[in-house]
């Protein structure tokens, strides 16, 4: 974490945890914009290429056509930009790279709901009893069942390494934990340990690797064999700050360099030296702003084949935290409603939560810069509990990469349904959800939250409130300077009120069939240039297939 901390503005926008919770302070943009309207089997509206010479456009020019996918023959066909850029398959998502059923793990050991008294204690050391066991061949170990009726519990029961907390239902006489204590995520799954390098960082050879690329060429192959799990990075470097206008937001001092997206990925194939991995990289790499590298990691205490399933939670009990509600200061970074979660997922990788009911929490479900091929399934998080004074809260938050959001609910006022951390490495999926204002008029948005979250799809999301939105915009000095909030992001099918997509300099972002008001963003009045507008197909009428994500992952197989 960086030194260069702030507390201006909004300070529970920060990110909880990882190596992303640094504070980026203000900078300044530099792009220009143009538009142009091209019909091609349904209305296409796209960017042209004109823009800031510095920048550099993701298209070659105004008369370039943008990348895009269409649905023709029973299959998906792919059309990449002039500069290689291709829409992602987003089929890796989800646990065991995608497609691939969760285990089920033998239950082990079984709890009874007590009258009284606090359950955390016991709950662990009957999660710990089963860590020691054997895995099987799945990677489990086994499940410690909840029986049915309410467990009292604090913030703070860590899952190990192939355990799953298993409850007996999300209903009436189902399993219900019932927080206590100060705010906090009851379940955790892995710690917030580092991606370190345990060998040569290989320098990327190509001049450019473009967006929804599989492979690329290094310096030097020799140390890489198939199977073999790296870390592709592509750090952010001051070229490409002042590339994107991010430098000088409103007079500041701009974002600053750091690690930039660090993407784990699988090599699948070497030849020469060429790598070929198991899910495509979501931000293009360039020499012209600093190139990148591959290596091999470690991740202290990764937590693989761990789950949550079939149970409930209130949270009533953390809102009457005197720091509950607190908007400033930035004591609410670990504290408050942005930390009242179910769950929080770390240094881990195959792991997931399905069937959970969650009533009153503050956010709901955080999965950290360090997490890979998670599941989020048939989730709901209800009656969010949001102080009036606090910036809207996330029900689901992904910093990882990788991650199956399927199947989900959420209820409250001024929320951020599904959105990303900052530099999110996708491809990441969310899919088949809706959000519901219950006032019928309060803040609900999804997209990219802050700092470049890339690759994320937005797939047959459905947001009831008149102001409901899809974002993906420059945030400029919103926050903590979240400046463009996300790139290479893709809307599929979605309907709001009204939808803001628009495209950072040297990226896209795509809307197809989106449904709704199209909207300037809330900051465009005071960035120097307007901006670009992302690639927006069929607006107002959906697109086939009604899943993207689904016929991937059809295709794939």
């Amino acid at each position: 974490m960086g030194n260069n901390r702030r507390t201006r503005r909004r300070a529970q926008d920060r990110p909880a945890s990882g190596r992303h919770a640094r504070v980026l302070t203000k900078g300044r943009l530099a792009v220009a914009a143009g538009t142009g309207l091209l019909a091609v089997s349904s209305v296409v509206w796209f960017q042209s290429g004109h823009q800031s010479a510095q920048a550099g456009p993701a298209v070659a020019d105004a008369d370039a056509k943008p990348a895009s996918v269409s649905f023709t023959g029973g299959a998906l066909v792919y059309r990449p930009d002039a500069a290689g850029t291709t829409i992602p398959d987003f089929s890796s998502a989800g646990y065991g790279g995608g497609g691939v059923a969760l285990p089920r793990a033998a239950e082990k050991t079984r709890l009874d709901a007590q009258a009284k008294g606090d359950d955390t204690a016991r709950i662990q050391a009957a999660v710990d009893r089963v860590a020691q066991l054997k895995a099987g061949a799945d990677g489990t170990r086994g499940a410690v069942t909840l029986g049915p009726g309410t467990f009292r519990v604090r913030a703070g029961i860590a899952l190990a390494d192939g355990v799953v907390l298993r409850g007996s239902g999300t209903g009436p006489g189902g399993t219900l934990l019932r927080a206590s204590g100060k705010p906090g995520s009851l379940i955790t799954i892995g710690g917030g340990a580092a991606y370190t390098s345990t060998g040569k960082h290989i320098e990327i050879a190509d001049a450019r690797v473009p967006v929804g690329a599989t492979k690329l060429s290094v310096a030097d192959a020799s140390s890489f064999t198939p199977g073999d799990r790296v870390v592709v990075q592509r750090p952010t470097t001051t070229a490409w700050i002042k590339a994107i206008g991010m430098d000088k937001i409103d007079g500041g001092e701009g974002w600053k360099p750091n690690s930039g997206i660090l993407a784990v990925r699988t090599v699948t194939a070497v030849s020469a030296n060429s790598l070929t991995f198991d899910a495509p990289l979501t931000t293009a790499i360039e020499k012209r702003y600093g190139g990148g590298t591959v290596w091999h990691y470690a991740l202290e205490g990764q937590v693989t084949h761990a789950g949550v399933e079939n149970l409930a939670a209130d949270a009533t009990a953390f809102t009457e935290d005197a720091d509950y509600g607190r908007p400033d200061g930035g004591k609410n970074r670990e504290a408050g409603a942005f930390a009242s979660r179910l769950l929080t997922i770390g240094a881990a990788r195959d792991v997931w939560a399905t069937d959970v009911r969650l009533t009153r929490f503050g956010s709901g479900f955080y999965v950290d810069d360090n997490a890979s091929r998670v599941t989020i399934e048939r989730a709901a998080d209800l009656d969010m509990a949001v102080p009036a004074k606090l910036a809207p809260p996330p029900a689901f938050m992904i910093g990882g990469q990788q991650v199956l959001v399927r199947d989900t609910t959420v209820t409250g006022d001024r929320v951020h349904a599904w959105t990303t951390q900052a530099y999110a490495a996708g491809p990441n999926v969310f899919t088949r959800g809706t959000a519901t204002s219950p006032s019928g008029s309060g803040q609900i948005d999804a997209g990219p939250h802050m700092r470049w979250g890339s690759g994320t799809l937005y797939d047959q999301l459905t947001i009831v409130s008149s102001d409901g939105a899809f974002i993906a915009a420059n945030a400029w000095d919103g926050g903590t300077g979240h400046g463009w909030q996300g790139a290479n992001n893709v809307f599929w099918n979605t309907s709001s009120a009204r939808y803001t997509v628009l495209a950072p300099p040297t990226a896209d972002n795509w809307a197809f069939g989106i449904t709704g008001k199209r909207t300037p963003g809330k900051h465009d009045g005071e960035l120097p240039v307007p901006p670009r507008q992302g690639t927006i197909v069929s607006p107002g009428a959906p697109v086939q297939p009604a899943s993207l994500y689904e016929e991937q992952l059809r295709e794939r197989r």
